[in-house]
């Protein structure tokens, strides 16, 4: 097994980038750890309230300590656990948690991902406890909760070592539009069966709102419907830096080579680029921000869920339509950008696994987490929506998607009720990758996949400008293949093998 953890944490190579940890000298809640923790009881009796520590990134909010001691009579009452949430500044979570395992010290929970505090990477130090029998006995209701696949990511030689929290997961593409400019033009679509349907709309805003651009394309629409990535080399927007793919489409998932996946990405690309609906400018752009806080952008192509188009409205100050394009998809590794595991060195591993189970699947519990106190932090507009008050000293809802269970959260402004029911039932029905749950460990590999990130990053938006778009993939893909491309599928369907058989 530690052959499989090392394996692992080379995968973090190909993780989306790092953040930082939970140190011994980071903010915490103090009163968590007061001296009424030893005299703490539950129902009278004399068990005494164990704490546990949980570590998470973030911006210290003022009044945690206020939080955590309200919050922790409600969980002394119900688990007999308290909690000391440590809130680690986000620049230095990464490196603060690493020093922490390596030094073996004392917490209980922490958060994890394949983007911050590497799960991978932890596996690698045998950082994390397996936790399928305190799951079984302690955290029936997660499980309860979760489709059975969620646990996937967090596997490894068939043992649990962390938990998914529960947001957003399935993939699907969506349009967001300026509900000024639909209406003016006509645009009345509710969903669309694939993104050529919208060039029309694209065409008139070409036509007649020079000021304007008409669409900022945060991902890449032709692949992202067709194509999963299984290995993508570092360098490339969108999908121009993908080494692997297979089709969605293939439940026996037979691995195609990037340049044949990304080909017909690539051609629409150099279309739109023409037809103007890609600004002219965009080899040079470094960052849009500017415009994208402006309004200039008509239309955003992204990844679509339930509520978006509250969400834009809300924070572009401006009203937006969300338009799904048909197709729910999970990815192998869908889920690991969130998760919560439990310290290898945890004291307390019952108990911290109780909290999270409480925390999981008890609205009131995280509420006043997320939240903060009722009349201090925010105020009821009806049973299940609420009103944040103004700088009232505590508001983690920007990180209600890292602390459990997203779908218990109250809503806010602009977001409608029946939001966390949609998009439960959106992860849940969409079609799940025949490649769920497997990992690639690029160790053996590392050199061909250096070559192609550097082929990457030559030919990076070379498919918009470009007069010649034949030319281009033809010499582009044959530096991809020169690079080492048939090597790294080589030694991703080996992977993909040892995988399947060891399943069986």
């Amino acid at each position: 097994m530690r052959k499989r953890w090392i394996a692992l944490a080379m995968a973090g190579v190909m993780a989306l980038g790092t953040l930082a940890g939970c140190g011994s000298n980071g903010d915490s809640a103090d009163a968590a750890r007061s001296e009424d923790d030893a005299a703490s009881t539950k129902d009278g009796g004399s068990e005494e309230a164990v704490t546990v520590t949980w570590c998470v990134f973030g911006d210290k909010k003022e009044d945690l300590d206020m939080v955590m001691e309200d919050l922790n009579k409600k969980l002394v009452e119900k688990i007999n656990v308290k909690l000391n949430l440590e809130v680690i500044p986000q620049g230095e979570y990464n490196d603060k948690m690493r020093l922490k395992s390596t030094a073996g010290e004392d917490y209980d929970l922490v958060f994890t991902s394949n983007w911050l505090n590497s799960f991978s990477d932890n596996m690698s130090r045998e950082a994390f406890l397996p936790i399928g029998d305190l799951l079984d006995e302690y955290g029936q209701d997660i499980k309860a909760a979760m489709p059975e696949w969620l646990l996937d990511v967090a596997t490894v030689d068939g043992e649990v070592y962390a938990v998914p929290n529960q947001q957003i997961i399935a993939r699907q593409l969506g349009v967001a539009i300026q509900k000024e400019y639909a209406d003016k033009y006509g645009f009345d679509k509710t969903s669309l069966s694939d993104i050529s349907e919208l060039e029309p709309f694209l065409d008139q805003i070409v036509q007649n709102e020079p000021n304007m651009f008409p669409i900022d394309e945060r991902v890449s629409p032709v692949f992202e419907k067709k194509y999963e990535d299984v290995v993508s080399a570092s360098g490339g927007n969108g999908s121009t830096g993908v080494v692997v793919a297979v089709d969605k489409e293939d439940a026996e998932a037979k691995l195609l080579n990037g340049n044949e996946a990304v080909e017909e990405q690539l051609r629409k690309d150099n279309e739109w680029y023409q037809k103007g609906y890609i600004r002219k400018d965009i080899a040079t752009v470094m960052d849009n921000t500017a415009d994208v806080k402006a309004n200039r952008y008509v239309c955003t192509l992204s990844s679509y869920k339930p509520g978006w188009d509250a969400e834009m409205t809300q924070r572009q100050g401006v009203e937006y339509i969300a338009v799904p394009i048909e197709g729910t998809y999970i990815k192998a590794q869908s889920g690991s950008e969130t998760m919560t595991a439990i310290n290898v060195n945890s004291k307390h591993p019952e108990e911290a696994m109780k909290l999270l189970n409480a925390v999981y699947t008890d609205p009131e519990i995280y509420n006043e987490l997320v939240f903060g106190i009722e009349g201090e932090h925010y105020t009821k507009t009806d049973d299940n929506s609420i009103e944040p008050i103004e700088d009232s000293g505590y508001d983690f809802s920007a990180y209600a998607w890292m602390l459990g269970n997203q779908f218990n959260a109250f809503y806010l402004p602009g977001q409608e009720d029946g939001l966390w029911e949609a998009t439960d039932t959106l992860n849940r029905e969409a079609e799940v990758s025949p490649l769920r749950g497997f990992v690639f460990d690029p160790s053996n590999v590392q050199s061909e996949l250096a070559q192609m990130s550097s082929v990457a990053k030559e030919y990076n938006n070379g498919q918009y400008t470009t007069d010649d778009i034949d030319a281009y993939i033809e010499e582009r893909n044959e530096k991809m293949e020169q690079a080492g491309l048939q090597t790294v599928m080589d030694e991703v369907q080996r992977q993909i093998d040892e995988w399947r058989a060891s399943a069986e």
